[in-house]
């Protein structure tokens, strides 16, 4: 027959004394004080694992900061747990390793740690409001939006397959310009994660860095070859910007690549089709591919270099006269439809690189991309083209609200080119 034990009082407690050598006294089912010989009391309770089925023992705390009363209450919770064949001391230390990792989540979120690199960037090389803006909003827009707590994901939680899946969706959609951007943004703040000591491996970024994603051919360039990342454009628009062989045909690029219309069109217009007051280009029918009069919006940055056109050719009737009028290599009143492609040549621009038709997909594809930006539907980007929609917008808006919407894009994109001219890019 067991050993009864008898339970432990608080007067025994305070006047229990040390000895030579530490001793217990048994409060039962595995609560213990432990009396050191310094005269310090412990609790102390013991157990079998349900797990290993090896006898464990842990501390309670000091007695009497730990009383009697609370003493019993934690063996009981320890004694209800192995009831259920879970190891009280494993319990609490994933409890206590939960909290731990709760703090340092809350720390080390991907927003967080994303901001204070866009911050340091910022800082070191002197970046614009604009571009941090920009990058926090594609962090917004095609991470944070697609893990399960946003922003506040603990960055070391982050794994190399959700990065990628969510990163195909974008290449799905065919957003190859905002995929490249995304990725490089995200490979840099792993980076800082990792020389922060936030993150402890370099496993993530390096295997994003030779993560090679497949690009979808794409129906606008297929045939009339365009550059559309953020950098190949800022160059090209600078090169157009200092074009410096003939002053009309800068002045017919910077037409081309504000309006985004066709060649036909272009080297056609007449000053009489410009509307300054209104900021409006009215296109003949007889000049657009559908024979159908189109309205154009004009961006204030267009204006202002129409009416620097204006004092070289304004006494003309056309905006880009010919100037070698009546001579056997043109014979038309107004410039070739080939200047825009030799220029682009004599500045080093391949015909695999970009055409004087593909300023149209230029467009098209950059105005997709940043959709989010200029807040209007892709069919509005499609009028400005003229190319035909499925009529749902013209239903829903008369011509003149349509312009207004039209405008609102042609704005967007004029000072989307003149951000891309002196800024940093991320």
């Amino acid at each position: 027959m067991g050993k009864t034990v008898i339970p432990l009082n608080d007067t025994q407690l305070k006047n229990s004394k040390p000895r030579e050598k530490d001793y217990t006294l048994s409060d039962g089912n595995g609560l213990q004080l432990l009396i050191k010989a310094n005269g310090s009391k412990l609790w102390e309770i013991y157990y079998i694992s349900p797990i290993t089925l090896k006898r464990r023992k842990t501390s309670l705390g000091n007695y009497p900061n730990v009383t009697l009363s609370n003493a019993r209450k934690k063996r009981q919770e320890y004694l209800n747990l192995l009831v259920n064949d879970i190891d009280p001391i494993e319990h609490f230390k994933k409890i206590k390793n939960d909290i731990k990792e709760e703090q340092s989540r809350k720390k080390n979120t991907i927003g967080l740690v994303a901001n204070e690199y866009l911050e340091t960037k910022k800082h070191n090389k002197k970046l614009k409001d604009i571009t941090i803006k920009k990058a926090k909003s594609r962090l917004k827009t095609h991470l944070y939006e697609y893990l399960p707590k946003k922003e506040n994901e603990a960055i070391y939680n982050i794994t190399f397959k959700q990065v990628i899946e969510i990163l195909k969706k974008l290449e799905e959609e065919n957003k190859l310009e905002t995929l490249s951007r995304v990725k490089i943004l995200l490979i840099e703040i792993f980076k800082y994660a990792y020389v922060s000591d936030i993150i402890k491996d370099t496993e993530l970024f390096g295997k994003l860095e030779l993560y090679n994603f497949k690009s979808k051919t794409k129906q606008d360039t297929k045939n009339n070859p365009t550059l559309t990342s953020e950098k190949d454009i800022k160059r090209l628009y600078n090169d157009i910007l200092n074009y410096d062989n003939n002053l009309i045909t800068k002045y017919l690029m910077i037409f081309t690549i504000h309006t985004a219309q066709r060649q036909g069109s272009i080297i056609t217009a007449k000053w009489c089709d410009i509307d300054f007051d209104k900021k409006l280009w009215i296109i003949p029918s007889k000049q657009m591919k559908m024979k159908k009069e189109h309205l154009l919006p004009l961006s204030d940055t267009l204006i202002k270099y129409l009416k620097e056109l204006y004092n070289l050719t304004g006494d003309n009737d056309y905006l880009f006269p010919n100037s070698q009028i009546g001579s056997t290599r043109n014979k038309y009143p107004h410039i070739s439809n080939n200047t825009v492609t030799k220029a682009l040549r004599l500045m080093n621009y391949t015909s695999e690189q970009q055409t004087a038709h593909g300023f149209r997909a230029m467009f098209k594809t950059v105005c997709k991309e940043h959709q989010e930006e200029h807040n209007l539907i892709n069919e509005f980007v499609e009028m400005i083209l003229a190319h035909q929609t499925n009529g749902k917008v013209e239903e829903a808006y008369n011509r003149a609200t349509n312009i207004a919407d039209m405008r609102k894009v042609i704005n967007w994109w004029s000072e989307y080119l003149d951000r891309l001219k002196n800024e940093v890019l991320v």
